[in-house]
């Protein structure tokens, strides 16, 4: 009986016979030999991680293109041609605003609005007499003040010329007296600005007033 219970109590033991591959049995395949199955052998790295080892190189540049260049091609002629248009439009719109605008702020400080010149001149009638270039909504008008008015010697109005064009209340006119045709007696000058090409009115003296023609 004791040795009855002596071999109860000792761990059974595994088959000496059996291989090696054959000793674990697999877990889920009931029935079957142990090792058949590939997943039941273990992978076995000497890694740490079981992770798969990648190249990187192929991605160390991924900022540069998987492509060729192509060469870069040059503007078209088109292009060009627009950049001229647009040069030369500029310098006209700014020849033709520019001038004008630059001749009527020199006119304002000059002539004022309306514009206006005065001068003082002694041309034989009664003394040294005030005169006055009006432009008035574009009509001319000369004024001529006696320094001593008197019945015989009164202010005297004379109306040069009547502009129509554009902006012609904007024309400044001047007033000079020389002596136009030779006989002593100055002369009523008047110019008219017009940009490059003024025109000049001339009215003759008398002795008494100035008259278109003697």
């Amino acid at each position: 009986m004791k040795l009855k219970e002596q071999i109860a109590q000792q761990p059974a033991r595994r088959r000496a016979s059996l291989p090696p591959e054959e000793r674990t049995a697999s877990y889920h395949r009931v029935g079957t030999r142990a090792g058949m199955h590939p997943e039941d052998t273990p992978y076995i790295t000497t890694n740490r991680t079981s992770a798969r080892r990648y190249d990187l190189i192929p991605y160390a540049n991924r900022g540069e293109p998987l492509t060729e260049e192509l060469p870069r091609q040059g503007k078209h002629p088109f292009f060009y041609i627009g950049i001229c248009l647009a040069i030369m439009v500029l310098f006209l719109t700014a020849y033709t605003l520019i001038p004008p605008a630059l001749q009527q702020w020199s006119d304002d400080r000059i002539y004022g609005y309306p514009r206006t010149y005065q001068t003082d001149a002694d041309v034989g009638h009664g003394g040294t007499s005030h005169f006055i270039a009006l432009n008035g909504h574009g009509t001319i008008e000369v004024l001529e003040i006696p320094s001593e008015p008197s019945k015989a010697n009164q202010p005297r109005l004379y109306i040069i010329v009547r502009l129509t064009n554009q902006g012609a209340d904007l024309v400044p006119a001047s007033v000079s007296f020389p002596d136009i045709n030779g006989d002593g007696k100055p002369d009523m000058q008047v110019t008219i600005q017009g940009g490059s090409n003024p025109s000049i009115w001339v009215l003759f003296n008398n002795g008494t007033i100035f008259v278109p023609k003697l």
